[in-house]
């Protein structure tokens, strides 16, 4: 671990730059780890310079601004994030409301299907008298009819035999 701490003077800074401040880095002097300063070799990005247990670098003089675009655009990604689901929320309130809406209004409907129905029930209750004596009448002209039909061939039997009667008594006055 090391801790960072800014030196302002201007030893370590690069003459090109007389406006950047210098960080280092001293890790033999923190405290708050209970070890002995480490003494080994690591690779570090360009830029950086390392001496021993200390490592300094540049810090380019608009880092606040950048530091601040960062924390803009971070925020401006977060915001859209945000946004983005509080819209997606909002959508599916709106649809369940929607859905809430529709079912309310099938609901209206099953209920007045169910008392048309109920009404149909009653009144087919009502004309049932009326339906039973429409069956019954159906079938006394049923009955009707086949002695109609009876009647029809006893009548036309009855025509026939008046014919050969008919006959057989003008047979005998011709002769």
């Amino acid at each position: 671990r090391f801790i960072w701490k800014i030196d302002k003077q201007m030893q370590a800074q690069p003459p090109q730059q007389p406006q950047d401040e210098v960080i280092r880095v001293d890790s033999s002097t923190d405290t708050s780890l209970n070890t002995a300063p480490q003494s080994t070799t690591t690779t570090l990005p360009t830029g950086i310079d390392k001496k021993d247990d200390i490592i300094t670098t540049v810090v380019p003089p608009n880092i606040d601004e950048l530091t601040n675009t960062m924390f803009s655009n971070i925020a401006a990604y977060l915001k859209g994030e945000l946004s983005a689901t509080s819209e997606d929320y909002n959508l599916l309130a709106n649809m369940n409301l929607l859905a809430s809406e529709k079912y309310k209004e099938m609901t209206e409907m099953a209920k007045g299907l169910t008392s048309f129905m109920g009404d149909i029930q009653q009144k087919y209750k009502d004309f049932q008298p009326y339906l039973e004596k429409i069956d019954q009448i159906d079938t006394n002209v049923t009955e009707l009819e086949r002695t109609v039909i009876m009647l029809d061939e006893y009548t036309k039997r009855l025509e026939m035999k008046f014919r050969n009667i008919e006959k057989a008594v003008q047979i005998p006055s011709d002769k």
